[in-house]
């Protein structure tokens, strides 16, 4: 049960405690099981994911569960790193109110304080509200850099930004939790380590920093549990493009997100390793210039693609039953567009099986490198209350890859 006060921020109070586990997390917790490259078989095309590694076909949905923990597992030890815990100790400090009556939203920014034995850190994020909503509102976590101005340690943090111009997702209904990135791990190879969840832990853990900054969304819906206007059952995760990769880590790996929605993220996102169509960024290419993003080690795959044990369907089908949506521009050739088309439809298989085929789907765009929030919020409107849906969602523009699964 983690270390909970009281403490009075101006005129706002701490709020309700959450639990967390008291599980300490070792550095070489999952490093045993890992295999180096020599000795793992050859895979050419993507697998099933409803086949254990072993050979065994998932049956019923024990065994779907079972398959999922093995997914999970083997992405950790091989590509992301060690999804950490709830730290032990945990105090939430919120910020004034702002209401801004033009754009009609109420801002708040928060303070999530975490630690871990000596390790400390301090994770802030703001959340806007419409005032115009009636009942609880569903929320969109952004993963980015939210556009927020640095804050300085609590308890002296400032008021949240004023928002200057409107907001598409506020305006439709929703509220938005936006907080930066980098507070996790920094986006730097040469620094990635030397902060942020490596502070709180310690910086011989092996999660790299797609899946911290996942871990940092989680932490955020712990705190939204406990916010009256929000409508916990509603859950949306979201980034473009590198924050995309996270989003999606984040949604395979907490059942409590309803929503998962990774916007162009390409290479360790939603694209595959194995099947590259024209000049898309491959897995030599990531390890190369970003190899913080993974956990030590994941660079043995360069030039041995086939023999990672996983493949990007398999990420997604770890979402499932709930919902996926990607987004993705068919002008966006560095991102893999027609390889996030071959993922979608292995893991549909997943979503067949377990009678959720509606709750998987994809939308392109003839557009280049950027995101396409009114398509999320199109398909979250479908999802949540029941709003018609388009014909675009789901529709294939590329000739599917035959010879590309098992």
């Amino acid at each position: 049960m983690p270390l909970i006060r009281t403490v009075t921020l101006g005129a706002a109070l701490l709020f309700s405690p959450l639990w967390a586990t008291s599980i300490v997390f070792a550095a070489d917790s999952t490093t045993a099981a890992v295999k180096p490259v020599a000795e793992l078989p050859e895979i050419a095309r993507l697998v099933d994911p409803l086949t254990f590694s072993d050979g065994t076909k998932v049956r019923n949905r024990q065994d779907w569960e079972r398959r999922r923990a093995e997914l999970k597992k083997l992405f950790e030890d091989y590509e992301y790193g060690s999804l950490p815990p709830k730290p032990e100790r945990v105090e939430i400090l919120r910020g004034e109110v702002i209401i801004n009556k033009q754009f009609g939203v109420s801002t708040q920014n928060f303070v999530i304080s975490m630690g871990q034995g000596y390790g400390n850190l301090d994770v802030h994020f703001s959340l806007n509200i419409p005032l115009n909503a009636k009942g609880k509102v569903p929320v969109v976590i952004q993963a980015g850099d939210g556009g927020l101005s640095p804050l300085p340690p609590w308890p002296g943090f400032p008021p949240p930004p004023v928002q200057t111009g409107p907001d598409i997702f506020t305006q439709r209904g929703y509220a938005t939790a936006s907080f930066r990135y980098t507070q996790l791990a920094a986006d730097n190879k040469d620094t990635a380590r030397k902060g942020g969840i490596y502070t709180l832990f310690n910086d011989q853990i092996d999660t790299g920093a797609l899946m911290a900054w996942a871990w940092g969304m989680h932490r955020i819906i712990d705190v939204l549990t406990t916010q009256p206007r929000i409508d916990i059952n509603k859950v949306v995760v979201t980034g473009h493009s590198r924050y995309g990769k996270a989003s999606l880590i984040a949604g395979a790996f907490d059942e409590r997100i309803a929503l998962t929605v990774p916007s162009h993220s390409g290479a360790a996102g939603a694209a595959p390793y194995r099947f590259i169509y024209g000049k898309n960024e491959q897995l030599h290419n990531i390890a190369g210039y970003a190899p913080q993003w993974f956990r030590p080690g994941f660079e043995q795959f360069v030039d041995h693609v086939n023999q990672l044990p996983v493949d990007q369907h398999l990420l997604k089908a770890l979402v499932a039953p709930r919902a996926l949506l990607t987004t993705e521009g068919t002008l966006d050739e560095w991102t893999n567009p027609q390889g996030s088309q071959l993922t979608y439809l292995a893991a549909k298989q997943a979503y067949e099986f377990l009678d959720a085929a509606d709750k998987i789907s994809i939308k392109y765009r003839p557009v280049g490198h950027i995101p396409s929030n009114e398509d999320l919020l199109d398909y979250a409107d479908h999802l949540f209350f029941g709003k018609p849906l388009s014909k675009e969602f789901g529709e294939l523009p590329y000739e599917v890859d035959t010879n590309a699964r098992k």
